[in-house]
Order: C-alpha cells, then sequence, then structure tokens
C-alpha cells in the first residue's frame, strides 16, 4: 500500500491532529480545520481524525480512510519512534520548567513546594508510552504525588511577594485611657527617656 501523503497545495497541517489538513484561507474556520459545534450529545473521538468529526470544517482534507487505518496502525505499534516522540514532548509540555529539588509556587493553592523527584514508567512496557508522576514536598511539611500539569497563567518559579505585616502593635501601657498616678509619671517618663536614646 502506498503511503504518499500529498495534501492539497496550500493547505496546512491542523495542530494537534493527525493526518489532517485545513485551507488556511477559509472563511469558516479561519483554517483551524474546526468549527465549534454542540458537542453534548456525542462521544468525541479522542483519536481523531481516523474518521470525520461533527465539528471538522468542511474545508479539511484526510488521505483515504483505508489509507489512516494503516498509518494509525503503525503509530500505535509497539515501540513507534513517532509516538514515542509525541509523548515525551507531551510529557516536557507538562511538566514545564520543573526539575527535581526546585522550588516553585501555585497559585491555585496558594502554596509553594520543593520537587522531591520526578519518576518516570512505561505502559506494558512500550518505551513509546512513558508516563510519569513527581512527588513534591509543600512548604508546610506534607508531601502529595501526583501528575499534574505545569499551568503557565498559575505556576511560577518566582515566590511571591513579602507581604509587609503592618505596623507593630503598641503596648498597653503606652496607650493606656487611664490616668496615670503620680508616683508613676516619673518613672514613665524616665523609661520613655531611656528608650528614645537607644532607637
Amino acid at each position: 500500500m502506498d503511503l504518499t501523503i500529498i495534501p492539497p497545495h496550500g493547505y496546512h497541517a491542523v495542530e494537534h491532529a493527525r493526518w489532517m489538513w485545513a485551507d488556511p484561507g477559509c472563511d469558516r474556520c479561519d483554517g483551524t480545520g474546526i468549527v465549534w459545534t454542540n458537542v453534548w450529545d456525542h462521544d468525541i473521538n479522542e483519536y481523531a481524525p481516523l474518521y470525520r468529526e461533527d465539528n471538522d470544517c468542511d474545508c479539511v482534507w484526510t488521505p483515504d480512510e483505508d489509507v489512516l487505518e494503516e498509518l494509525d496502525r503503525r503509530y500505535r505499534a509497539r515501540g513507534n519512534p513517532d509516538r514515542a516522540r509525541d509523548a515525551w514532548d507531551g510529557i516536557a509540555k507538562s511538566l514545564g520548567p520543573r526539575r527535581a529539588g526546585g522550588w516553585y509556587w501555585s497559585k491555585y493553592w496558594g502554596a509553594g513546594y520543593t520537587v522531591v523527584s520526578i519518576d518516570y514508567s512505561f505502559y506494558d512496557g512500550d518505551p513509546a508510552s512513558p508516563s510519569w508522576k513527581m512527588t513534591v514536598q509543600w512548604d508546610d511539611g506534607h508531601h502529595t504525588t501526583h501528575c499534574t500539569s505545569w499551568d503557565f497563567s498559575q505556576d511560577s518559579c518566582d515566590r511571591p511577594p513579602a507581604r509587609h505585616p503592618g505596623p507593630a502593635p503598641i503596648p498597653p501601657e503606652l496607650h493606656s485611657a487611664t490616668p496615670i498616678a503620680a508616683s508613676r509619671r516619673g518613672m514613665r517618663s524616665r523609661l520613655m527617656s531611656l528608650l528614645g536614646s537607644h532607637c
């Protein structure tokens, strides 16, 4: 079977879709290949595009179905280097800038954490099916293990700016509303003068 793919002249590949091209000059989808529709009433093929979806624009071009099925079969084959590359690219995007030993701020949780370790495994021993998880120690000392993706709009490598604690509290004896006895006035005056000389 000839698996040579020659999309129509001027078409470009649709982002986040394999073997799918769209017309960049299309007025309906603006070259994205997708027209937003109500999809709540049917299942979405997460491995699209083996078959056309309801939200595919009319300008979308894919190879013939038998070619797509053969390409997909090869792509899903154990150890496929293209699938491995795509999977590792996805992991790199999920990790973002995080590295073991680094400190990071989660705006969502309003807390900082240090990455203790990042561990990788392979589903069913397939080198083209990697997965990851990280163990972190939060600033309050507790540990969690998760695979939450880095959120470039919420997460940060920088510590949040320190908050000013506000004015120091005034000791009650310095702002008492009750009159001070004459015998204590001298002591207060002397105390204030001593405090003033050390500031």
